[in-house]
């Protein structure tokens, strides 16, 4: 396939963060994936609103613009979608656009249910189509990194606690449509998380509930989980909503005040924010391991835009389906994601420890 052409689900904000990299058009794009850009051109947009997803045919060059969804599935001339739409849509449409022989680019979270993630992946196995979640810390600077230097942590601690108590009324803390903080925001943190650790998990036990808003019982905003993973290493996600961004000090991240620490025999890495900067510490003899640097503001180095790596999704997505290559980010890592937020809702309802049933 020499052209992906590109069917958009959604037109908002996080899709304009996307398609700047189409047909390699933005400058961020990391120089070994443009050539990948470049063959990627949009065929159509869709959005319930029918002029925001004009807006963005016009502005990239697009063949039409709809508010059904299903004329972009059924196009023969489209040969993948983006999807960007609210959450609880994502399953249903990622499972259509399957089933019409398209190839899957999906925002996060994949799915909100143990169910919906059973259906995706049974979808992609029996499909054969190329399916990626864009779980953007994959393609961060400092994220990776961390990644390259200390690949198999004994102790990996996520932290995903936003600087504000996210408002009743918006639809991302909606129980249905959006799942509530921790699940539609800090699922970043939780696939970064299992990025660095290394390992699959084995077993959680997670307490919290529903400290900062008047909906109860859902969703549960407060959450702090043990973990244990099946290579022996043992870890702990730490999530939620109700402030403390400027007790961290000045400059320390550019948008969230996210972070994954590992560590290793002496050896700790830091990724910050969704994964763009970075701080590395040691305290095992000299000679035996030397730190690639201490710390690393890529942010402020070379812009958040290059240092986030979002440029690069798009392109990367193209390049698994032009060289028929696995994703860096697939659906088991989707629902990997997903099921671990769920499990340790579970956890922190029951008050039970929650072993990992594949």
């Amino acid at each position: 396939m020499s052209t992906i052409r590109l069917g958009v689900i959604g037109c908002g904000g996080i899709t304009r963060a996307h398609l700047p990299s189409l047909r390699g058009s933005s400058d961020l794009i990391s120089p070994e994936l443009r050539v990948f850009a470049e063959q990627t051109e949009l065929r159509a947009a869709c959005d319930v609103d029918e002029g925001r997803a004009e807006s963005v045919r016009a502005e990239y060059g697009g063949a039409y613009a709809t508010s059904d969804p299903e004329r972009v599935f059924s196009d023969p001339d489209v040969d993948a979608v983006l999807i960007t739409t609210w959450h609880d849509t994502h399953a249903p449409f990622s499972l259509r656009a399957m089933e019409c022989g398209k190839h899957v680019l999906i925002e996060k979270p994949m799915a909100m249910t143990l169910q919906e993630c059973d259906d995706i992946l049974a979808a992609e196995a029996r499909s054969g189509v190329k399916y990626m979640v864009a779980f953007r810390c994959r393609f961060a600077r400092g994220a990776n990194d961390v990644h390259r230097e200390i690949p198999n942590p004994d102790n990996t601690v996520a932290f995903a606690r936003v600087n504000c108590v996210w408002p009743e009324g918006i639809w991302a803390q909606d129980p249905v449509k959006g799942g509530g903080q921790i699940l539609s925001q800090g699922c970043h943190v939780v696939d970064m998380m299992f990025y660095l650790a290394g390992s699959e998990p084995e077993a959680l036990w997670a307490t919290g509930g529903v400290f900062h808003h008047d909906r109860k019982p859902e969703p549960i905003d407060t959450l702090n989980v043990a973990i244990r993973y099946r290579n022996g290493s043992v870890g702990a996600f730490i999530g939620g909503d109700g402030g403390q961004a400027r007790l961290l000090p000045p400059g320390t991240y550019a948008a969230c005040p996210f972070w994954v620490l590992v560590t290793d025999k002496g050896r700790s890495g830091l990724a910050i924010d969704h994964g763009q900067n970075a701080r590395f510490e040691t305290c095992v003899p000299p000679g035996k391991w030397v730190p690639p640097y201490e710390e690393r503001n890529y942010s402020a180095e070379i812009g958040d835009g290059r240092a986030s790596g979002m440029a690069d999704i798009l392109p990367t997505f193209a390049r698994s389906i032009i060289r028929d290559e696995t994703p860096p980010a697939t659906a088991y890592d989707g629902a990997r994601t997903t099921r671990f937020l769920l499990r340790a809702f579970e956890s922190a309802r029951t008050g039970k420890l929650i072993t990992w049933d594949y």
